[in-house]
């Protein structure tokens, strides 16, 4: 049988982000790119292991393989032991290296992937088969990860919002707080990030929690890790306390249950702000570092947003609210 159609054609393609939680929720819309100009292909998401859930639940991804990049797959001798157990070796169609990443470039060879699609760094350009053209239209990182489909396709890649999948109603952290605030308003709040210059200023957060008590919604503390529970910590030392502290308690999914539930989502530039507006949760984006809303602030035309940059205000947050 001689299969005419390129939709009908089973392929398998890798795409591998060994970046971070935003990274790896922005090129969800590549995803999706290949998922409709090949529906029967698998689609399967390699990223560092922290990262599994954000990859599980997007719109149009099959599988989801990680690499333990610290510890297990560390290193010249992880990889290769990453490659010789991986089982999608020598099964791979295309590999898509999101941010022309190196290790991801090396990991695809030694997968046998057939073709690797990436804007590679110049001393690592010999081993990508297919670099997509620039483009100086696109600008904005989720513009940009999609962009690889040209250079696989030689055709314009379509301009779709990150879907991530959720279910609140069978999750148990989500039921239990809408249960416990089902006549409330939930404001979810995500003040820190990795980057100290895209914080919100501890005391712009207390006058914020502050005047969100006094309209008597429900504030969500989000964040995990130490800077968090510092950060949320701190803030009960200057008496702001009238908020619920979710510091280190869900998972990724369990956070993204919980955003579809909130009324809002005021949050700074970071993973949970991607997160928000993937499941359709109305985000105010609050970018504090300078001349970065550029490539990582979402659409407004796209999704139901906000984008605060370099002029925050209380007064401005509240009246989007």
């Amino acid at each position: 049988m001689v299969i005419d159609n390129p939709k009908d054609i089973e392929k398998t393609f890798l795409i591998v982000n060994m970046a971070c939680f935003g990274d790896v929720l922005l090129t969800n819309s590549l995803c999706q790119n290949l998922k409709i100009e090949f529906p029967n292909s698998k689609i399967v998401f390699l990223v560092n292991k922290p990262f599994v859930e954000v990859a599980k639940y997007q719109h149009g991804v099959d599988d989801v393989i990680y690499m333990d990049k610290h510890h297990k797959h560390k290193g010249l001798s992880g990889l290769i032991k990453f490659a010789l157990s991986c089982k999608y070796r020598n099964k791979i169609d295309a590999a898509f290296i999101v941010y022309g990443n190196p290790r991801g470039i090396i990991i695809s060879k030694l997968l046998g992937a057939k073709k690797i699609v990436s804007k590679p760094p110049q001393f690592i350009k010999f081993l990508v088969s297919n670099i997509p053209e620039d483009d100086k239209t696109v600008i904005k990182a989720q513009e940009i990860n999609a962009h690889l489909f040209q250079g696989y396709t030689l055709k314009k890649e379509k301009v779709l919002p990150i879907k991530y999948k959720t279910n609140p109603q069978k999750n148990f952290i989500t039921a239990k707080l809408v249960e416990n605030y089902k006549n409330k308003e939930i404001i979810g709040l995500c003040c820190i990030s990795k980057t100290l210059s895209k914080d919100m200023p501890i005391e712009e957060a207390i006058k914020l929690i502050n005047k969100l008590n006094e309209q008597e919604k429900v504030i969500l503390f989000l964040g995990s890790g130490t800077i968090a529970r510092t950060y949320a910590d701190n803030l009960k030392k200057q008496g702001c306390t009238n908020f619920v502290d979710l510091t280190n308690i869900t998972s990724i999914y369990d956070l993204a249950n919980i955003l579809k539930k909130c009324k809002c989502l005021i949050s700074v530039d970071t993973g949970t702000m991607h997160l928000g507006y993937a499941v359709g949760c109305f985000t105010i984006c609050v970018f504090f570092q300078k001349n970065t809303a550029r490539k990582w602030a979402p659409d407004e035309t796209l999704y139901d947003v906000k984008v605060i940059d370099n002029e925050y205000s209380l007064e401005k947050v509240i009246s989007y609210i």
